[in-house]
């Protein structure tokens, strides 16, 4: 597999929404309430979100296809999404440094994000890179379920000035 990180570009919209939908599907199914998928399916918030901020986005192409992006904001790793047929070789553990690579190029020394408690796989990804959660909340949710959100963070190795 050859893989090349580059910037998102506006013409990668569509398939960012794509990958997005299908990777949050494939890590939600079978560990969050009918309710919970039901309420994300109606909101359908992503082609709005990527038309508004692909620009800040890392996006990842296998052997020519995109397989994944990341949304560095600030200190936040504010996305991450791989598409299911791409998730587990690493593509992830790229983009997630490519993302931490760009917060310290803005002078941050730590990365942080958060998780659903109904996304376990993915808070196992972040935690065998590093991350450790630094604070969980208890909230409801607009479609009526009780969500747990994890705060992860990691400290981050920044260049002497």
């Amino acid at each position: 597999m050859i893989l090349r990180l580059r910037p998102a570009m506006e013409q990668d919209v569509d398939q960012l929404v794509a990958i997005a939908r299908r990777s949050w599907l494939s890590a939600f199914a079978g560990h969050a309430p009918e309710a919970l998928i039901a309420y994300w399916r109606t909101a359908d918030r992503e082609p709005g979100w990527y038309a508004r901020f692909w620009p800040d986005m890392i996006v990842a192409e296998a052997d020519g296809t995109i397989a994944g992006l990341a949304q560095p904001a600030d200190d936040e790793v504010n996305g991450l999404w791989i598409a299911p047929e791409w998730q587990r070789l690493g593509i992830g553990r790229q983009l997630l440094r490519a993302a931490e690579a760009r917060i310290v190029e803005h002078g941050h020394a730590r990365a942080w994000l958060t998780c659903s408690g109904f996304n376990p796989r993915a808070a196992a990804f972040y935690r065998a890179c590093g991350y450790r959660i630094d604070r969980e909340t208890v909230q409801p949710h607009p479609s009526g379920i009780v969500e747990a959100i994890w705060t992860l963070a990691r400290r981050l190795d920044v260049p002497a000035v």
